[in-house]
């Protein structure tokens, strides 16, 4: 066969999707399982973080706000 005629040929054609759609599917499954990896260990951190959140004193107020009123949690709706 000539290099014309493979290009023509269903069966070499058909083999050489199949071989590009595998390829393609296992770099999706590889970017899928370094995207994982990448989310367990930034919940990893994450909860260790909020733990130690859970530990401060919540009566001090957050980020130099703790002087602030609410104005409106006494007013009777009508404004």
């Amino acid at each position: 066969m000539s290099s014309g005629t493979t290009a023509k040929d269903n069966t070499w054609k058909s083999k050489e999707q199949a071989e590009e759609a595998q390829y393609i599917h296992n770099k999706e499954q590889e970017q899928l399982r370094a995207i994982r990896e990448q989310l367990k260990s930034s919940k990893a951190t994450d909860s260790s973080a909020s733990t130690s959140d859970m530990d401060r004193d919540f009566e001090g107020g957050f980020g130099g706000q703790e002087d602030l009123e609410d104005r409106y949690a006494t007013t009777s709706g009508e404004h």
